[in-house]
């Protein structure tokens, strides 16, 4: 049985199209085409759809997937395996179906999911399956716009992990700056969590992990899809 998955991100829409806990096929769109989506389903005999939005809320995307597929997203009522004390409108869907993509891969561990995304987020999944709500900075892009807005003479580039900390220009110092400056923030965090909580497992996921994939030890560095595991576990949950 099809599953349909749909990431709503800041920047773009992510789809993917599952069997058997098995990514089959995915879809990338800057914008969003219900249509395509709406031929998705067809095409694919779709029977549910889970749907993760931290993008504006779009009611025609809904009643489509509630009129042609059996739909699931983070309301009040849906059920989890984990313990959530906050009120689900106030949490990003996509750091919801991040704990839930933890606890599938390590429901007995406590685990640290940080997403490098348009922003970077920090949440933990305890041991006792409690969500932990983290931090939230600035992700790569994000960081680099600012600079190049906010100083006359930098312009936007495409970083690089640097090769040694000493620049030669004004390219290198911005990837020291950017980059080294985002791994210096993420093990500062994972210091600060694995003292709190033991034996932490960490992943990082995220489109921007890539840069950083291999740069920090103990940890475990997951495809930006990461999210999608999350989705449909929650179909497989609550259908």
């Amino acid at each position: 049985m099809m599953n349909l998955l749909i990431d709503i991100g800041n920047s773009s829409t992510k789809l993917a199209i599952s069997e058997n806990r098995k990514i089959i096929k995915d879809f990338k769109f800057f914008d969003l085409d219900i249509e395509k989506i709406s031929e998705l389903i067809d095409t694919y005999n779709i029977k549910n759809s889970a749907l993760s939005n931290v993008s504006y809320p779009n009611e025609t995307l809904k009643k489509t997937l509630i009129n042609k597929t059996s739909f699931f997203s983070f309301t009040n009522n849906v059920n989890l395996p984990i313990n959530c004390s906050y009120n689900l409108c106030e949490v990003g869907d996509d750091r919801l179906a991040l704990m839930l993509a933890a606890y599938l891969d390590f429901p007995d561990h406590n685990v640290l999911v940080i997403d490098m995304g348009t922003c970077i987020t920090y949440d933990i999944k305890t041991s006792e399956n409690n969500y932990k709500a983290g931090g939230i900075s600035p992700g790569l892009n994000m960081r680099i716009k600012s600079i190049s807005k906010g100083a006359f003479n930098l312009n936007e580039i495409v970083v690089s992990y640097p090769k040694t900390l000493i620049a030669v220009d004004t390219k290198s110092s911005l990837d020291i700056g950017v980059v080294m400056g985002i791994q210096s923030e993420i093990e500062g965090f994972i210091s600060k969590y694995s003292s709190q909580f033991s034996k932490l497992k960490v992943i990082i996921t995220g489109g921007d992990s890539k840069i950083l994939s291999g740069k920090i030890k103990n940890t475990i560095f997951t495809n930006s899809n990461y999210i999608f595991k999350g989705l449909d576990f929650l179909i497989e949950y609550n259908k």
